[in-house]
């Protein structure tokens, strides 16, 4: 998901990338608490018959879905802004706030969308500079990279 803000200023933009989050953190915890009470409830009832052996392997079960829900769920917040000034392209990246930054010249940079070599791979965005390349958007998908390319290419004039 990218949104797009401008300033009344005329000199900055700012792009927010985002991946697509198709359920919230509390719905993941409610979704998670379903399944953890359905499968204790059911490792209880062959506990409760004997078999006690189930309940162990529920837990561990239930441990690793949601060690993979958290995961995931983590993966789904990062954010990526873009902040295009008068002078420079400032590229920060992180979860809850930014912790990586790169700047580049803005006079000097170029979009580029680079198509991929096969077919069961994606395209690559890259924000090209005499100090090297940033790739931007690497969880979006291959049309919002295009749209995005071309809401750059806009700004940046390229």
């Amino acid at each position: 998901m990218v949104d797009v803000c401008h300033t009344n200023s005329g000199a900055a933009w700012q792009f927010v990338l985002r991946p697509n989050r198709s359920i919230s953190w509390r719905g993941t915890l409610l979704f998670f608490g379903s399944l953890l009470v359905i499968s204790m409830g059911v490792a209880l009832a062959f506990a409760a018959q004997g078999l006690w052996m189930v309940l162990p392997f529920a837990g561990l079960e239930m441990a690793a879905l949601g060690a993979a829900l958290y995961l995931v769920s983590r993966h789904c917040h990062q954010c990526e802004v873009i902040n295009i000034g008068a002078s420079e392209i400032a590229i920060e990246r992180g979860y809850d706030r930014p912790s990586e930054r790169r700047a580049l010249p803005r006079i000097w940079s170029r979009v580029e969308l680079l198509q991929p070599a096969g077919t069961w791979r994606s395209t690559r965005l890259l924000i090209r500079a005499p100090g090297g390349a940033e790739e931007v958007g690497r969880f979006l998908n291959d049309s919002e990279r295009a749209q995005l390319a071309e809401k750059l290419c806009q700004v940046l004039r390229c």
